[in-house]
């Protein structure tokens, strides 16, 4: 399986200041860390490596932070941490952030502010 080249893991911990996005803590401050697909990996899509589809996360798959956006799909959905299969644009997807609240992502690395998901 492929996966994201050194430059987007860069920009995507750069962009997310070295922290978790869904809980704000550093990536220096917890056990393990890791880049989670928006739109999942098993959805493969051009996009799908690209900065506005991964976000960093506390935690694997199965612990922390990362483990509760596969546990809570709804609420995951609901604050743009998981994307629908069939959005081929994540970044017109808002993501709730512990540090900025709702932003848009974007594949140079950036955010911009977004109007808060009713």
């Amino acid at each position: 399986m492929t996966q994201p080249t050194r430059r987007v893991c860069d920009l995507v911990d750069r962009r997310d200041q070295y922290s978790c996005v869904r809980c704000g803590r550093s990536v220096y401050e917890v056990l393990s860390f890791s880049r989670h697909h928006r739109r999942m990996r098993s959805h493969p899509w051009p996009g799908l490596h690209e900065a506005s589809n991964l976000i960093l996360l506390c935690g694997s798959g199965a612990t922390e932070c990362h483990g509760w956006v596969h546990e809570h799909p709804r609420e995951a959905y609901a604050n743009g941490w998981l994307v629908s299969g069939f959005n081929d644009h994540p970044d017109q997807v808002p993501i709730l952030t512990a540090r900025h609240g709702w932003i848009l992502l974007d594949d140079n690395g950036t955010w911009t502010p977004a109007k808060e998901k009713k």
